[in-house]
């Protein structure tokens, strides 16, 4: 997710794409993205209202709630009260840009910790911001937890090792962290992933749908891959423009 990566000067932004541009470039192809920089601290207010300024009027951002709450309280204490903080910092900077906020919870937080979990939830959900969460440890999949997210109007993210097996609504397309070392191009082959995705994605036309590049060595392409599958027209990247010329 997020879109400051230079492996993609060239297969995607223009080669000569200065870091401060490739936002306003990456909204010109796509239509949201995920901010990835929320996790590790709220940024100044300049520089969310900085990103939803060099965006088109309908581009939207998804934005990761800070990991103090999330990885280090554990939901626990007061990270109730910090994410209500946290998401109104953000929505001051992005105003109606900001799609939604994604609590990722760490990967160990097992179904145990339900009550919590549950606690957290009620204190943040209906204050006028859509959330998602995403769950990483698998025994949450024993549960009905959907129900209780579907009641909160909470989005249920799905992800390749996360699926309680409905039309995913927040998709995430993850891979394995460090399995490939550049990020320029395709390098693994999960097409007929894809076309399993594309299918369950059909009956939900909105869905908000990520990748990483870890998914296949290059997210854009796997990103195009999905659209063409799903009928959607793929554009040309300006660095595929570019390369047109010569």
């Amino acid at each position: 997710m997020s879109w400051i990566y230079t492996d993609w000067c060239g297969p995607l932004y223009a080669r000569d794409t200065k870091k401060e541009r490739m936002l306003a470039e990456l909204s010109k192809i796509f239509s949201v993205v995920e901010i990835d920089a929320t996790f590790f601290g709220i940024p100044r207010h300049g520089t969310l209202t900085g990103w939803a300024q060099q965006t088109p009027k309908e581009f939207r951002f998804t934005a990761k709630l800070p990991r103090t709450i999330t990885h280090e309280k554990r939901l626990l204490g007061d990270a109730s009260g910090d994410a209500l903080l946290a998401a109104d910092a953000i929505q001051a900077g992005l105003g109606e840009k900001l799609q939604c906020l994604l609590v990722q919870l760490p990967p160990e937080l097992e179904s145990g910790e339900r009550r919590n979990f549950e606690t957290f939830f009620e204190e943040v959900s209906g204050r006028g911001f859509p959330l998602a969460v995403e769950l990483r440890h698998a025994s949450w999949l024993k549960t009905d937890i959907p129900a209780f997210l579907k009641e909160k109007e909470i989005q249920l993210v799905t992800t390749e090792k996360i699926d309680f097996g409905h039309t995913p609504t927040y998709l995430r397309l993850l891979g394995e962290d460090g399995s490939v070392a550049r990020f320029d191009e395709r390098q693994f082959d999960r097409s007929g992933e894809l076309e399993t995705w594309a299918a369950r994605l059909e009956p939900s036309p909105d869905a908000l749908i990520f990748a990483r590049n870890f998914y296949e060595g290059h997210a854009p392409a796997t990103l195009f891959s999905l659209m063409e599958q799903l009928g959607h027209p793929v554009p040309t990247p300006p660095g595929q423009q570019q390369m047109s010329l010569f």
